[in-house]
């Protein structure tokens, strides 16, 4: 008995090594169009000023979209603007009031 006991260990080492990953099902989510460099996205579209709005989230948002706008450009927009709206990156969600909701 004790000499087959080490056989337990042994053979759940040896199950171990042929175990295959399983792929992922399905494809893969496509990644919404972004400028790669941020010299691309120039010159930047002008962007919506926050005064337009009198909701604080959507001002805070716009003040936040003028001054970073190198970011937003180089970000996709996930509800894919770039489909229906032609938009090149997150930062041309902000030309309008696209983005306010």
């Amino acid at each position: 008995m004790r000499h087959t006991l080490w056989l337990v260990p042994l053979c759940l080492l040896a199950s171990c090594g042929n175990i295959e990953p399983v792929a992922a099902q399905g494809p893969a989510p496509q990644i919404p169009n972004f400028y790669q460099n941020v010299r691309d996205a120039m010159p930047f579209p002008k962007i919506l000023p926050p005064t337009v709005f009198r909701d604080p989230r959507q001002i805070r948002v716009y003040e936040i979209a003028n001054r970073i706008p190198g970011v937003l450009a180089q970000q996709p927009c996930y509800c894919y603007c770039d489909k229906g709206h032609g938009h090149k990156g997150l930062l041309d969600c902000h030309r309008d009031a696209h983005s306010a909701g």
